[in-house]
């Protein structure tokens, strides 16, 4: 791609024609390479000067390169070229679309606050204003432009819509969103999208039953309303209706190929039905029909888990291997998921070797250092998992789950205690609320001897996350405190949620305790 960029460019420059500077522009976002891209599209525009596309490759290879002052004269230009046409509302879809792409989303925000101060009375505007804010996480300025949208229109169902979606997003405004929405659907009954979203925030704040009324209405209003189907579904599962949440994807799925929805979603649904109700091959069909969209790469890893937890290890492996991908990220999933696939049937060393050989192809990624980690604790070859953790740490130092990684193995160790302490101390600074943490940090404190110190943090730990491996430490910590009786309910407790789990049933074995 390279010589082929130069080639093009090259004659491009010779012989002004736009054709080929085009070209070379698209080989440039072939090859990832923006500056050259960026190159190739200002020649292209500069030969081709009232080309429209010419024109939106710049601004949209500009913005992605996050070179901000550079586009916002371009599209300055647009918007007063869409001024004088009257023409506002699509110049301005077409700048959300671009904008949305700056990998900066707070200077797109301000870039955007600068370039529409001009045109503050039209809706569209103000709607637009608030979806790059929401984008920016800028939530009190989207949700203040939206709710300005509103007053400009208070009959346009999408700026009610916008104002109340906005509104929720911000602390102890639920009850404020929803009366947007209430007071709006009694003004226009009809409404399906409003009503569909006064539904949702109603399920989002726990209001089960009139979130299910307004599903209902706009399914009564609409039998072929996709959004209600799923919704109802969704709040089926969600009231342990099981049974009735089936019903409705079903329905979904037979709606007519003219309504837009997504079938991928339904069959991940539906699979994850199956899997609850112990269908473990219903569940396998329903991901195999999940061949295409963002969604195959993680229904194909959870079909292969499936199949691993079913004993068909070699079939779950071949699917991961032969599973296509399209970018680095998705290959590593798949290494991780055959990894975990040979670490559930506690094949260790082979599940070692997969992240081994990864690794050699791929030697400073995050997600495969920490796995290889994790794969050399297991077997116990501590050396290798520090060097694996010590790398990840160099390359991410705000990784909390590595510096925790390390020092609970050398607390569990009984091994460097000031220095596993100070591992894990850092990993809380990090990440202060994460349960599995704050567990590490009692389960030092208690190989420090600090027993009442180290009941505060598990017990914190425990009412976070009542996992069965939480359960085991805090119960060791009550047994060794004398708590006799606390400890065994807590392990009766978790036992019976967590009959398999390897700490518990090793901690309750290595105490000889008998529950």
């Amino acid at each position: 791609l390279g010589p082929a960029f130069k080639t093009y460019l090259t004659l491009a420059q010779q012989t002004r024609d736009p054709r080929l500077a085009r070209r070379a522009a698209e080989i440039g976002i072939s090859a990832r390479s923006y500056d050259q891209a960026v190159e190739a599209a200002q020649l292209w525009r500069e030969l081709s000067p009232q080309n429209p596309r010419a024109l939106q490759t710049l601004e949209a290879l500009l913005l992605a390169s996050g070179r901000l002052e550079q586009v916002e004269p371009l599209l300055a230009q647009r918007l007063q070229a869409a001024r004088e046409r009257d023409a506002l509302n699509d110049a301005y879809a077409q700048l959300q679309r671009a904008l949305q792409r700056a990998p900066d989303r707070s200077a797109a925000w301000r870039l955007m606050q600068r370039l529409s101060a001009p045109d503050l009375e039209h809706v569209h505007v103000r709607l637009t204003r608030a979806a790059i804010a929401g984008a920016a996480d800028a939530r009190e300025d989207a949700a203040a432009e939206a709710r300005a949208a509103l007053q400009l229109a208070p009959t346009d169902e999408d700026a009610a819509v916008a104002a109340a979606r906005h509104l929720h997003r911000l602390p102890q405004s639920g009850d404020a969103a929803r009366k947007i929405l209430e007071e709006f659907l009694q003004r226009s009954p009809g409404a399906t999208e409003a009503r569909f979203t006064y539904g949702r925030l109603l399920l989002a704040d726990d209001k089960l039953p009139e979130a299910q009324a307004q599903f209902e209405r706009a399914l009564a209003d609409d039998p072929t309303n996709a959004a209600a189907l799923f919704s109802l579904a969704q709040l089926a599962h969600r009231t342990e209706r099981p049974e009735i949440a089936q019903r409705y994807l079903q329905r979904y799925l037979e709606l007519p190929p003219s309504v837009p929805r997504d079938d991928n979603l339904a069959h991940l649904f539906l699979a994850q039905l199956a899997e609850d109700a112990g269908r473990v091959d219903e569940a396998i069909e329903h991901l195999e029909r999940v061949q295409r969209g963002d969604q195959v790469t993680s229904a194909t890893i959870k079909r292969a888990l499936l199949l691993g937890r079913s004993h068909r290890i070699e079939q779950a492996r071949t699917l991961l291997q032969q599973a296509r991908v399209t970018s680095v990220q998705e290959r590593v999933q798949l290494i991780a998921a055959e990894a975990q696939v040979l670490r559930e049937a506690q094949r260790y060393q082979d599940a070692f070797d997969v992240l081994e050989r990864a690794l050699e192809r791929m030697p400073n990624n995050p997600e495969l250092l920490y796995d290889h980690g994790m794969a050399a604790e297991r077997l116990d070859r501590i050396e290798v998992m520090e060097k694996s953790l010590r790398r990840l740490i160099e390359l991410r130092p705000d990784h909390a789950h590595a510096y925790n990684a390390l020092g609970y193995t050398l607390a569990d160790r009984n091994l460097r205690l000031p220095e596993a302490r100070q591992l894990i101390e850092k990993a809380l600074e990090l990440a202060p609320d994460d349960a599995h943490i704050i567990d590490s940090m009692g389960w030092v404190l208690y190989r420090q001897g600090e027993y009442a110190r180290a009941l505060e943090y598990l017990r914190r730990a425990y009412a976070l996350r009542p996992d069965a491996e939480i359960a085991a430490h805090l119960g060791e910590v009550l047994w060794a405190s004398g708590q006799y009786e606390e400890a065994k309910k807590l392990w009766r407790e978790a036992r019976g949620r967590e009959p398999n789990n390897e700490t518990l049933n090793g901690t309750l074995a290595r105490l000889n305790v008998a529950l």
